[in-house]
């Protein structure tokens, strides 16, 4: 067996950072107020976002994004939108991106009748996506000491105690994943998916 790292509330939090500065958040200052999609797949390409026209086309097809003015131009609320559907897709269907997307997207056309204004939702998406990032800061390492002394019960070899640290800790965010989701699911179900479809 290879040497290991230890797996110290400091090499977690560095896990952390390396989440924080992976996201994929887009720069849509140089866009141009209508793009066709070829204009729009060469402007994802260049922010390192792989779409195909087949992809975008998709996404117009089952509802998740609204169709390009005059069939043909996409504006920067649809470049936002996309944004959001790439980062969403890593975890969630696209029925279930659909789902909450759908009570803010009343007016497709021209996004002015929206509950909230898609520039202000991708702002708010980013500080959120932030504010989650500083709780994982706060919350990773005391729950990495809570797994820590529960298995202090144990008799577990030194050797091993970082390998069961990490397994514990993973457990504890997939249960954690998992409620998440299924509220997600209640929420949904109860408040953004309308009946009448």
């Amino acid at each position: 067996m290879k040497n290991k790292e230890k797996f110290t509330t400091k090499k977690l939090l560095e896990l952390v950072k390396k989440i924080a500065d992976s996201s994929n958040f887009v720069e849509l200052n140089t866009f141009n107020d209508e793009m066709t999609i070829s204009q729009v797949v060469r402007f994802f390409n260049k922010q390192r976002i792989n779409f195909t026209k087949t992809m975008i086309q998709n996404y117009v097809r089952v509802g998740v994004l609204p169709p390009p003015l005059d069939k043909r131009y996409y504006t920067k609320n649809h470049l936002i939108l996309l944004v959001l559907i790439d980062n969403l897709k890593s975890i969630y269907s696209l029925d279930e991106i659909k789902n909450v997307l759908a009570p803010i997207l009343k007016s497709p056309e021209t996004f002015e009748d929206d509950i909230i204004k898609v520039s202000d939702l991708y702002k708010n998406y980013i500080e959120l996506h932030e504010k989650v990032l500083e709780n994982w800061e706060k919350s990773l390492p005391q729950n990495l000491e809570e797994v820590k002394k529960i298995l202090e019960e144990y008799d577990i070899v030194e050797d091993e105690k970082d390998t069961v640290s990490a397994f514990m800790l993973v457990l504890t965010l997939m249960t954690e994943t998992i409620a998440i989701r299924k509220l997600i699911h209640l929420i949904l179900e109860k408040y953004l998916i309308n009946k009448e479809e």
